[in-house]
């Protein structure tokens, strides 16, 4: 048994899966991110990724602890087929042609990248370097993504534009006790108006 097989079916045999939806905030620490809707902080998509890989904290390693140790995953991920989306810029999806010739509201994913590195996890995090986040979000018949209001205070969202699927990525990391855990998260992939449904137009809302 090859070890990219191996650790594939370790990877899908031993993860903890929380499904979440990271509406990254609008406040980058580095200049030339994508702008995203104001929502939630650094901290907050900090928060859910913590929660979703069931810690507390952040494991808390000495300074090139994974050096020996990622170089060598990172030969054994490399042969783990995975999407890696340009993080140049957010990638607005085309409508949905189901919702006919209609120039109303449509449901869109916009989709971007959080990198380790930015969140300050590449001590710990082995793989994957960056996640990418779809946030589900209204645009025009064009594709073009509608300015975010802010939701009324205690409202719940409406069950127009909300994420359709989900996709399983793997995440390898070192904890405090420097054991190597293998995790997955579940990531919104594509986005529609009401359950499991095609994007289409938001009537009524």
């Amino acid at each position: 048994m090859s070890s990219a097989f191996l650790a594939t079916a370790v990877l899908l045999g031993s993860s903890a899966v929380m499904a979440f939806v990271l509406q990254p905030s609008d406040v980058e620490p580095a200049a030339g991110r994508p702008h995203r809707c104001p929502g939630e902080s650094w901290q907050s998509v900090r928060k859910g990724l913590l929660e979703a890989l069931g810690l507390r904290t952040e494991p808390r390693l000495a300074a090139g602890a994974l050096d020996g140790v990622r170089e060598q995953w990172q030969r054994t991920f490399s042969s783990i087929s995975h999407r890696v989306l340009n993080p140049a810029s957010p990638t607005v999806s085309p409508p949905s042609q189901e919702a006919g010739n209609s120039t109303g509201p449509r449901c869109c994913p916009v989709t971007s990248q959080v990198f380790m590195k930015d969140l300050g996890w590449d001590t710990w995090v082995i793989q994957p370097p960056s996640l990418t986040l779809v946030q589900c979000a209204l645009c025009s018949a064009a594709g073009h993504t509608v300015p975010c209001p802010p939701p009324p205070a205690g409202a719940q969202p409406p069950p127009c534009c909300q994420p359709s699927s989900l996709e399983m990525v793997p995440v390898l990391y070192m904890d405090q006790f420097s054991t190597l855990v293998i995790s997955s998260v579940q990531l919104p992939r594509s986005c529609g108006c009401g359950p499991g449904g095609m994007a289409a137009e938001c009537v009524g809302h």
